[in-house]
């Protein structure tokens, strides 16, 4: 995070959670909101090669449910970028250089993905999920998305609600990820941060950080 950015990651998302709220009553009464949307070829086109297959999903499926994206720019976020954001109603949830986790509706992307400053954007998920990250973790997350070496393993520190079984180690090898130590509800595994958003779809993984190298 920008040592510049004068409010916790907890005020921004309490900040997030109002602004959400108020984009949510005006969108309630849009009687298109929940209509699904034709995107031109032209547009889709930008979806795919600056975003990815589940946010170009999201923007067919329409709607006003906001969902996270990890974003990145041409330069750093709070310097550079985080009034065009606020100008444009799109909470910044959290941020570090030129890299950013933003709060979403599906109409917001594409103007969003056609703004020169912005690189690309990446599927996130629901913010709720953003609470089993570890701070750190996030902020390591951020860091290489934004020098674009997301796709290098590293190890994660990956806690269960329980126990795991054969049920989870199967979710988590078609994550991508690899299985390098059990302890219990604790697992130590190894895959790019790329994977980390997929992992948290799985409701009884409860928190996963940086783990500690051999």
């Amino acid at each position: 995070m920008s040592a510049s950015f004068p409010r916790s990651r907890s005020a921004r998302r309490r900040g997030a959670a109002l602004l959400l709220a108020a984009t949510t009553l005006l969108a309630a009464g849009c009687p298109s909101a929940a209509k699904r949307v034709s995107i031109p070829p032209a547009e889709e086109s930008v979806l795919r090669d600056r975003g990815d297959e589940k946010i170009l999903a999201a923007v067919r499926e329409g709607g006003s449910d906001p969902f996270a994206v990890i974003a990145v720019f041409r330069g750093d976020v709070f310097m550079g970028h985080a009034g065009m954001l606020e100008e444009s109603f799109i909470p910044i949830l959290d941020e570090f250089g030129n890299a950013a986790i933003l709060l979403l509706s599906p109409g917001q992307v594409l103007p969003l993905l056609k703004d020169p400053s912005v690189l690309r954007l990446a599927w996130f998920g629901p913010q709720g999920r953003l609470a089993r990250l570890d701070p750190s973790l996030e902020l390591d997350l951020l860091s290489r998305y934004g020098k674009g070496t997301e796709g290098k393993d590293v190890r994660l520190l990956v806690r269960f609600l329980d126990v795991p079984g054969d049920a989870e180690e199967r979710f988590v090898t078609a994550t991508g990820f690899r299985v390098v130590s059990r302890s219990g509800p604790t697992w130590v595994l190894s895959a790019p941060v790329s994977g980390i958003p997929r992992l948290l779809e799985n409701d009884r993984i409860i928190y996963i950080e940086k783990a500690s190298n051999p």
